[in-house]
């Protein structure tokens, strides 16, 4: 009978045990070109995605533009049901329109919610759609531990991921996208007076970081795909379920640090990594919140960030990694950014000037000649291009694969040689070659220009309310209660005339200017 216990006791604590996992997180390093794994910690453990999951929302948005359905000067416009999304938001009125390139732009800077709505409405003709369409390309490409139930990433109990499945989202963006690498790697946007930085804590502070996206709701804790170049090697890292933002950037700064650090890996590769067990990503809500950190994914400061840590997370900065398998040293590329005090202080220090990039709300010239928004062919009533543009037109610019090939314009790319990041040491500035994935981050075509409103994106007939034959109808108004009678006449109007009342409504005695 005790054995019988004994084993039964033992058996209920190791199902604790498989059913309770560390609240240490989930991570993964790999090499983007070969998708070697470099790092690793429990890659294949289900997390809630939060806002990473606008990293598909992109990759849906751009195979549409690739596949001539979208432009990216199509207007789409806002629905009501986009415009009340949570925060954090932009507060894009139902009614608004914006281009598909401001609407990507300001989504993956500033992690809008609200117009990651915009964007699934305008590819998919409607939210379910686009999220049918988000799950077939996660299956397609590989990413066997991902559920999606919304394009912005809010929290639904059933929206899962891992770090692997990210992990390979984040190669086929960059293999498959590189034209558009400035999409992910965009320091900030200017909407109107209000300049948005990038939630990526790196970016600014980690010497060639070339961006992508942060996620955060209490249930998944702070999350970070992060991407950087360094001596002709392009490194991903994803750490899922810090405790804080400061964690999770100096975290992630720590994990690239380590892989730059060493050749070869683990002997495997990312796709060749084993799926998660079927469970369902669980939420470490408890744990943040009693953790006082400030409880949001925009909070990012330009100062300095500090991290405390008793327990080390490997990288440069701490000689040789403590976590993971110790690879030989790359030649050429040392000297940590971060920076540890004796006490386990981790410091990354404070952010460089961003570039800006102006995105706007409404039309730009361009969006006359785009295909229409998707929900916008849906519902002819509510359609806002010119009635002779046909839905599947092809876009005039900015198509992979176009007859036009794309320039290098000056519209707010990052340069080669930014002084946004900070370098590994003084001197040691290796620059990632132009040719990586085949194309540097290029410019994009078609990008907001400042300018006035044209009369191709006024609505129908709206001009003539503005002509001076339409005073006339100003006329009218003189015939109204007594209450109205302050209101200046017109100098036509002769005033014996222009104040006498109706029949039915006698003027007072006082009121009469002839007595």
């Amino acid at each position: 009978m005790n054995a019988f216990r004994l084993a039964a006791g033992a058996t209920l604590a190791s199902f604790l045990v498989a059913a309770v996992p560390a609240q240490a997180g989930t991570s993964l390093v790999i090499d983007a070109s070969s998708g070697a794994v470099l790092s690793s910690e429990n890659p294949s453990q289900a997390w809630h995605p939060a806002s990473t999951t606008k990293m598909m929302t992109l990759y849906v948005a751009l195979k549409a533009v690739r596949d001539r359905k979208i432009g990216l000067e199509t207007a789409i416009p806002a629905s009501k049901r986009a415009a009340s999304q949570p925060r954090v938001k932009v507060y894009i009125r139902a009614g608004q329109e914006v281009t598909l390139d401001n609407a990507i732009r300001i989504m993956m800077v500033k992690s809008a919610n609200d117009i990651a709505y915009v964007i699934a409405e305008g590819v998919g003709g409607d939210v379910e759609s686009f999220v049918g369409m988000m799950n077939a390309e996660a299956q397609r490409l590989g990413m066997r531990d991902t559920v999606f139930v919304n394009p912005n990433g809010w929290h639904h109990p059933d929206q899962q991921t891992s770090a692997r499945d990210l992990a390979v989202l984040a190669m086929a963006l960059m293999s498959e996208f590189s034209d558009y690498s400035e999409y992910w790697n965009t320091g900030a946007v200017q909407l109107g007076k209000q300049v948005l930085k990038n939630t990526n804590g790196l970016v600014g502070r980690y010497y060639g970081i070339n961006g992508f996206k942060t996620g955060f709701v209490c249930a998944s804790g702070f999350n970070v795909v992060a991407t950087a170049s360094r001596g002709g090697r392009t490194l991903i890292t994803v750490v899922l379920g810090a405790h804080s933002g400061a964690e999770r950037t100096v975290k992630a700064a720590q994990l690239l640090d380590d892989g730059f650090g060493k050749w070869g890996g683990l002997g495997t590769t990312v796709n060749s990594l084993p799926s998660g067990n079927g469970g369902r990503a669980y939420s470490i809500c408890d744990t943040v919140r009693r953790g006082g950190s400030a409880m949001g994914d925009d909070t990012e400061t330009s100062g300095p960030i500090t991290f405390s840590t008793s327990q080390g997370v490997g990288g440069n900065a701490e000689g040789t990694s403590d976590r993971f398998a110790v690879g030989a040293p790359q030649s050429g590329v040392g000297g940590s950014v971060l920076t540890r005090s004796p006490s386990g202080r981790i410091t990354l220090g404070p952010r460089a000037p961003l570039a800006t990039v102006p995105v706007a709300f409404g039309r730009t010239p361009a969006s006359a000649s785009a295909p229409l928004a998707a929900n916008v062919v849906a519902k002819p009533e509510t359609q806002v291009a010119r009635e002779t543009i046909q839905p599947g037109a092809p876009v005039a610019a900015g198509l992979v694969g176009g007859s036009a090939g794309r320039t290098q314009s000056a519209n707010g790319a990052i340069p080669a040689r930014s002084s946004a990041f900070a370098a590994t040491a003084p001197g040691d500035e290796v620059q990632p070659p132009s040719n990586a994935f085949g194309s540097g981050p290029l410019r994009l075509q078609g990008a907001v220009q400042a300018g006035a409103a044209t009369p191709a994106s006024l609505r129908a007939g709206a001009a003539a309310g503005i002509k001076p034959a339409g005073r006339n109808a100003a006329k009218p108004l003189l015939t109204k209660p007594a209450k109205d009678k302050a209101k200046p006449a017109p100098a036509k109007a002769k005033p014996s005339t222009a104040l006498v009342k109706p029949p039915a409504r006698p003027v007072p005695a006082a009121a009469k200017p002839d007595a």
